[in-house]
C-alpha cells in the first residue's frame, strides 16, 4: 500500500569529520486516521543502517517550505525519532493542512520531502430544524424551516421526513411548504442534512411532530376583567384558546364592537375606558383554528366607572416668606382618591420642573435667577387627568453674585523660568474663596481649595517659549474671578545626552555574571542610566562609573543584544547602539567528596578534606557542620582544622558543599562524628617552700587530672615559666630569680586537652 513520490531521491553527506556517507529516501502512506483537531501518518520505514529519524512538516499552505505552527508538539518541522508513524494534535479543525515527511541519518543529513498529503478543514455545518416545534400538533400544511451555517459556507441543505428525502435547498432561507392532508395522524420524524465545500455534512436533532385530523372547533374564555367587575382607566382584556391542533386567530369584542385580533399568544388588549361613557358593558372572545372551527367565549359583564376627582396639592418646602439663595429642595404634598401620576412645579407660573414619582420634589438652582421675590406653585395630576392646583408660595432671592479678586504673585511677568516653577497666587473674596486654578496657555495645570494657593510648575515638560499664566479664583455662588495675565519664558535643556556601550565589546562571548559598563555624558549632567537586555529593562544606574551586573547563568546559552539609555534632569534620552554578546553558560555541577580525620569518635583539632572536580574549575570548597557552614577554601587542597573543643560534646554531621565559576553547586554525603573532648582541668597544689644549701629555695606540691597531667610551670614574679619536675602525682621545681621582699610565685598545671589549673603563694627573702 505505498504512496511514493513520483521519483524517489537519495541524498548523501559527506562529513569531514567523521568520512562517511548515507542515502535514503522516505514515502508517507497514507493519514490512517484524522479528527477535528488531530492526524495520525504513516509511512513505509527506512531501513538504513544510520537511520536517525524523521521530521514531519505541516502547514495550512500548500507550498514548500511547510512552515506551520499551532500544534502541539510545536511548529514544522516535528521530530518523532525512529518511528514509522506520527499523530499531530492540536490542529485548526477549521483549516486544510499539508503534511509531508523527511528522513535524516545520524549526521543529520535530511531527505528531501515525501509525496505531500492534504487533509481539507474538518468542520461540519450546523443545521436545526427551526419549525415546526418538537413535540407539536400539526395539521394541513405545514411550513418546515430550517436554520444552518458553516465555517465556510453551506452548499446545500436536504430536509427528511421519516427519513426520506423531502426537499433540497441551496441557499437560505431554507423553506418547505408539508402537506399533510393525506398523511395518517401519528408521529413523524423532521430531520435536516447541511454540506459544505469539502464535503462535511452536518445532522440536525431529530423534531418530532404529531399529525392530526382536525375535528373540533377551538375553546376560548376571558381570563380578565372579572365577571361583574367594576372598571376604569386603562384595563387589559385577556383570552385564552386552545385547540385540538392549533389556534390560529382570536378576536376579542365589547358590545359587538372588535377591540382586537391576534394570532399569536397571549391574547390580550389594553382596553381604555376613558374613551366610554361609565355604564355596562359585554365581553366576548372568538377562537379560529386552521381549517375555519371557530370557538365562541361566555360572555362577561363588567362596568365602567371613571374616576372625576381631582389630586389634592399643597406646596411643603420652602415655607411661605424664605429667603433662599444656591440650591434648594421644592417638594410637594400630594394625595389622590386614585393615586398622584406626576406633580408640575412652576416659578412664578412659568413651568419648571416634572417629578413622576414619590416623593415629588426638585432641587431649584436658584443661582441662575436674579434676587428678588418668586411664587412657587404646583399641580398634581392623577392617571386620568384629573388636575389638582396648590396655592403659591413667596419667597425670595438672595445670592452672592461678587467674583473674587485673584492675582499671581510670582513669577514675576517677563521672567525666565526653567526646571520647576513655584508659582504664587492670591486670591480674596466678599465671602469666601471656594478653589483656585491654574492655566498655563489656558490649559488648567492645578487646582487647590485653602490658601496658601502655591502650585509647582514643571517646565521640563513643555517646550522652550512663551507662555502665558493665568490664575481663576471660584466662589461657594459660582462667581469665577480670573487674574491679568502674567508671561513668562521657558529656557530648557533640549540636548540628549550621548551613551555608548563599553563593555563587554561587540560581538564577544561571555558566561557567569558580566559586568555591563556604560559611558554616558550629557551637557548638562547624567541623572541616570538604563541597561536593556533584548529590549527588556534589566537595570539602572544613577551615578557614575555606570555599571550593572548581569547575571547570565539563568539564561539559555544564545545570542542576545545588550543596550543602554542616558537621562539627563531635563528628561532628554539618549540611546546607545546595540552590543551583541554570545552567552555560554557552564550548567555542569562540579562533584566533592569529604573525608575527616579522625573518624568516629574524636577530640581537640579534627581535619576536614575535601576532594572536588569540576569540567570547567573548582571556584570554592565550602565545609558544613549540622547544616551551618563553619569555612570556605578557594583553592586547593581543600581543607578546614576544627577545633572540637569549642563545640559541647556529642555527634555532629560533617558535609561539604563545591561551587564552580557559573554558580552550579556539588554536595558530598554527610559523615558523622562523635566529639568527646576532656574538659575536666587538673587538680593542682602547693606543698612547701624551703631554702636549699646551696641558698635557692625548691618549691613542690601535688597533681592530678582525670585523663593525664601534660606540664606544670612555675613563674616567680610572673617572669619566665619554668617547667616543674612531675613524679606520679608530685611535682618539684627550684626557685630562682627572688628579690628581696615578697615574691609571687605562680603554678600552672595543663593536661592534654588544653585544661589548666592555677595556684599562687607568696615567699617573703630577708
Amino acid at each position: 500500500m505505498k504512496n511514493a513520490l513520483e521519483t524517489r531521491k537519495s541524498f548523501a553527506h559527506t562529513d569531514s569529520l567523521c568520512r562517511f556517507a548515507l542515502a535514503f529516501v522516505v514515502s508517507l502512506v497514507m493519514a490512517a486516521s484524522c479528527f477535528a483537531s488531530s492526524i495520525t501518518l504513516q509511512w513505509d520505514p527506512e531501513t538504513a543502517p544510520d537511520l536517525g529519524g524523521y521530521k514531519v512538516y505541516y502547514s495550512t499552505n500548500p507550498e514548500v517550505p511547510f512552515a506551520g505552527n499551532g500544534a502541539t508538539q510545536g511548529a514544522s518541522p516535528v521530530s518523532v525519532s525512529t518511528q514509522a508513524s506520527a499523530t499531530i494534535t492540536g490542529l485548526d479543525p477549521d483549516q486544510p493542512y499539508y503534511f509531508a515527511v523527511t528522513a535524516y541519518n545520524t549526521a543529520g543529513v535530511e531527505s528531501p520531502y515525501s509525496n505531500i498529503i492534504a487533509v481539507p478543514e474538518l468542520t461540519p455545518p450546523t443545521v436545526s430544524i427551526t419549525h415546526p416545534a418538537s413535540n407539536s400538533l400539526v395539521a394541513g400544511t405545514v411550513s418546515v424551516s430550517a436554520s444552518a451555517s458553516d465555517n465556510v459556507e453551506v452548499t446545500r441543505l436536504e430536509t427528511y421526513v421519516n427519513g426520506v428525502l423531502q426537499a433540497t435547498d441551496t441557499a437560505a432561507p431554507y423553506l418547505f411548504s408539508w402537506n399533510t392532508d393525506d398523511l395518517a395522524s401519528g408521529v413523524y420524524t423532521l430531520s435536516a442534512k447541511a454540506f459544505d465545500e469539502a464535503g462535511n455534512v452536518g445532522q440536525s436533532v431529530n423534531v418530532s411532530v404529531s399529525v392530526q385530523k382536525d375535528v373540533a372547533a377551538p375553546v376560548v374564555a376571558l381570563m380578565a376583567p372579572g365577571n361583574g367587575a367594576t372598571v376604569h382607566g386603562m384595563v387589559p382584556v385577556t383570552a385564552h384558546a386552545t385547540d385540538d391542533i392549533a389556534v390560529t386567530n382570536v378576536e376579542l369584542y365589547a358590545n359587538g364592537t372588535l377591540l382586537f385580533a391576534g394570532n399569536l399568544a397571549p391574547f390580550s388588549y389594553q382596553l381604555d375606558t376613558t374613551a366610554l361613557a361609565n355604564g355596562y358593558y359585554t365581553l366576548s372572545a372568538k377562537a379560529y383554528d386552521a381549517v375555519g372551527h371557530v370557538g365562541q367565549s361566555t360572555d362577561l359583564l363588567v362596568r365602567v366607572l371613571n374616576d372625576s376627582i381631582p389630586p389634592v396639592v399643597s406646596i411643603a418646602a420652602p415655607i411661605a416668606n424664605s429667603k433662599l439663595s444656591r440650591t434648594i429642595l421644592v417638594s410637594a404634598n400630594a394625595t389622590d382618591n386614585t393615586g398622584v401620576t406626576k406633580v408640575e412645579y412652576f416659578i412664578n407660573g412659568a413651568l419648571a420642573s416634572t417629578a413622576t414619582a414619590a416623593p415629588f420634589s426638585f432641587s431649584w438652582n436658584t443661582l441662575k435667577s436674579p434676587n428678588g421675590s418668586y411664587s412657587i406653585s404646583a399641580a398634581a395630576y392623577d392617571a386620568v387627568g384629573n388636575v389638582g392646583r396648590s396655592l403659591a408660595v413667596p419667597v425670595t432671592l438672595f445670592n452672592d453674585y461678587t467674583a473674587p479678586l485673584v492675582s499671581i504673585v510670582s513669577p514675576a511677568g517677563g521672567s525666565r523660568a526653567g526646571g520647576t516653577v513655584a508659582v504664587s497666587v492670591s486670591a480674596k473674596d466678599n465671602v469666601a474663596v471656594a478653589k483656585v486654578q491654574f492655566l498655563v496657555n489656558g490649559v488648567l495645570q492645578a487646582a487647590s481649595t485653602s490658601a496658601p494657593y502655591n502650585f509647582s510648575w514643571n517646565t521640563l515638560k513643555s517646550l522652550n517659549g512663551t507662555y502665558t499664566l493665568v490664575a481663576k479664583a471660584y466662589d461657594a455662588a459660582g462667581n469665577v474671578g480670573q487674574s491679568a495675565n502674567v508671561s513668562v519664558t521657558v529656557l530648557n535643556d533640549t540636548i540628549a545626552p550621548s551613551v555608548s556601550i563599553s563593555s563587554p565589546v561587540n560581538g564577544g562571548k561571555a558566561g557567569g555574571t558580566v559586568t555591563v559598563s556604560a559611558n554616558a555624558t550629557d551637557n548638562v549632567g547624567v541623572s541616570k542610566v538604563e541597561f536593556f537586555l533584548n529590549g527588556a529593562l534589566q537595570g539602572t544606574a544613577y551615578g557614575a562609573p555606570y555599571n550593572y551586573g548581569w547575571n547570565t547563568v539563568n539564561l539559555a546559552d544564545g545570542s542576545y543584544t545588550l543596550s543602554a539609555k542616558a537621562y539627563d534632569a531635563a528628561g532628554n534620552i539618549g540611546q546607545s547602539a546595540n552590543v551583541a554578546l554570545t552567552l555560554f553558560n557552564d550548567k555542569i555541577a562540579p562533584s566533592v567528596a569529604l573525608t575527616v580525620s579522625p573518624i568516629g569518635t574524636a577530640s581537640g583539632t579534627v581535619i576536614l578534606s575535601a576532594k572536588a572536580y569540576d569540567n570547567v574549575g573548582v571556584a570554592k570548597v565550602e565545609f558544613y557542620r549540622n547544616g551551618v557552614m563553619q569555612a570556605s577554601d578557594v583553592s586547593a587542597p581543600y581543607s578546614y582544622s576544627w577545633n572540637t573543643r569549642l563545640v559541647a560534646n556529642g555527634s555532629y554531621t560533617l558535609s561539604a558543599k563545591v561551587y564552580d565559576a557559573a554558580g552550579n553547586i556539588g554536595q558530598s554525603a554527610g559523615l558523622t562524628v562523635s566529639v568527646s573532648n576532656d574538659l575536666a582541668a587538673p587538680i593542682l597544689s602547693i606543698y612547701t617552700v624551703a631554702a636549699t644549701p646551696t641558698g635557692s629555695y625548691a618549691i613542690s606540691g601535688s597533681v592530678s587530672d582525670n585523663v593525664a597531667v601534660g606540664s606544670v610551670t612555675v613563674q616567680v614574679n610572673k617572669g619566665v615559666a619554668v617547667k616543674a619536675v612531675i613524679s606520679g602525682t608530685k611535682w618539684t621545681s627550684t626557685l630562682s630569680g627572688l628579690i628581696v621582699g615578697s615574691n609571687l610565685i605562680t603554678v600552672r598545671a595543663a593536661d592534654s586537652s588544653g585544661n589548666t589549673a592555677l595556684a599562687t603563694t607568696s615567699i617573703v627573702v630577708k
